[in-house]
């Protein structure tokens, strides 16, 4: 009997393990790579080819032909921030107005000598703060929406600031400061 129980007995064969020739770790363990390492963005990329890379070039433009988000890997949307400069004024301690100004620094305008030119036309405080969603915006003291917006336009046309990227919001509605957005006449 002792033959018969023997031979039933499972075979002691070693399973064999198929490593990714990319990444040198069994396949099924790609996915849990470190992010930053090299061998995982080689596998990522190779992973590209089929309709998850046709759906990795996809992206969304606007009416005006310019990128407003593109689809990355994972279906994760990366947007790109809006060319537009938005000006708002809110009150701060029943009595003081403070002027907001953000988005300059999606056209290159570099926030510490805007808030110093601010801060010298208007002859007040101008300082660099965050907003609720981490952007840095430009916070001067005083109601100047209509001096800044056209300082604005003038200070900054060489680097593609127009009246068209000028918007204001007024009673919580954000719309164009210009009415006469499309033209661009001085």
């Amino acid at each position: 009997m002792a033959e018969t129980q023997a031979s039933e007995a499972p075979s002691a064969e070693p399973l064999k393990v198929v490593y990714d020739p990319i990444t040198g770790v069994p396949s099924e363990y790609n996915e849990y790579l470190p992010k930053d390492c090299e061998e995982y963005r080689k596998w990522k990329a190779a992973q590209k080819g089929g309709a998850a890379g046709a759906v990795a070039d996809l992206t969304l433009k606007d009416k005006h032909g310019e990128v407003i988000e593109k689809q990355l890997p994972g279906g994760k949307v990366k947007k790109k921030a809006k060319n537009e400069v938005v000006l708002e004024t809110n009150t701060r301690s029943k009595k003081k107005c403070v002027t907001t100004i953000l988005g300059l620094e999606t056209f290159g305008v570099k926030l510490p000598e805007a808030a110093k030119l601010f801060g010298k036309k208007f002859a007040s405080g101008a300082s660099i703060t965050k907003n609720p969603m981490e952007k840095d915006q430009i916070e001067v003291q005083g109601d100047f929406v209509d001096k800044a917006a056209e300082l604005i336009i003038k200070t900054y046309k060489d680097k593609g600031i127009e009246k068209k990227h000028i918007y204001a919001v007024v009673e919580k509605k954000k719309g164009p400061y210009f009415d006469d957005a499309g033209d661009d006449e001085d």
